[in-house]
């Protein structure tokens, strides 16, 4: 790997900064992705297979990733846990946004050469981290792409959430994803997975006045998670390539 990592030692939540090979070399500024619940030992080998696609035309950016307490800081209010013996929703996400966007995003754009407006900072995150991502979307202006990679849209009252609300940056652009397996769990809650990921496309096409795409990938939950959130990576950064 040839692009650097930083420690964001005085923000309100354990954080890491990807900045891309030649950050140091210029004076370019550059797009923000934040990315909600990674790990850098999770998030490392993707952006490492991405390092070569920067000399290929794909746009480099910066990755936040931002910890997390899953159970509490990605989900948007309290719900009963999903599978028996796991802990309960306490619905925290709205907390952990502010933290990211009033706290972390103002520390990142002075330390670091951002491009800081919506239209360059976007959200992604995998599974309840999804979920988090297209919340974050309808609470704060500051994120204007998202990309929900197998998002839990299944979460109890989101749906219901989505249509009473629209997203609070009128621009935004969404990416959807999802395993063709998913819906087809003997769990009855997961079950509703790909209806409620269509719902949510349809909901965010006529909210926002353009087609949102819902990419459909091979297998469960679990299959070849790294390679998806690759693809979102990937269309983040195209979307702010191409224009937003």
């Amino acid at each position: 790997m040839k692009g650097t990592f930083f420690s964001l030692s005085s923000s309100k939540r354990p954080c890491f900064i990807y900045c891309p090979p030649g950050y140091d070399q210029a004076e370019s500024r550059y797009p923000v992705i934040y990315a909600c619940g990674e790990q850098k030992e999770e998030t490392a080998p993707i952006l490492e297979k991405l390092e070569s696609q920067f000399r290929k035309g794909l746009p480099p950016f910066l990755l936040v990733g931002v910890g997390a307490d899953w159970e509490r800081d990605l989900t948007p209010w309290p719900a009963p846990a999903a599978f028996r013996g796991s802990k309960d929703f306490s619905g925290g996400a709205k907390q952990y946004w502010q933290d990211i966007a009033k706290h972390i995003k103002p520390i990142v754009d002075q330390r670091f050469r951002t491009l800081a407006s919506p239209p360059f900072t976007a959200v992604c995150g995998y599974s309840l981290g999804g979920l988090s991502a297209l919340y974050a979307l309808y609470l704060y202006p500051e994120f204007g792409l998202a990309a929900s990679v197998s998002g839990s849209l299944w979460y109890e009252n989101w749906i219901s959430f989505m249509e009473k609300n629209i997203p609070a940056y009128p621009q935004a652009r969404v990416y959807l994803s999802l395993g063709r397996a998913e819906e087809k769990s003997r769990h009855p809650l997961m079950r509703k997975i790909g209806d409620c990921t269509r719902t949510a496309q349809s909901l965010l096409s006529r909210q926002l006045g353009r087609s949102i795409p819902l990419v459909w990938n091979d297998g469960g939950h679990y299959t070849q998670i790294g390679l998806r959130k690759e693809q979102a990576l990937v269309w983040l950064a195209m979307q702010i390539k191409n224009g937003i």
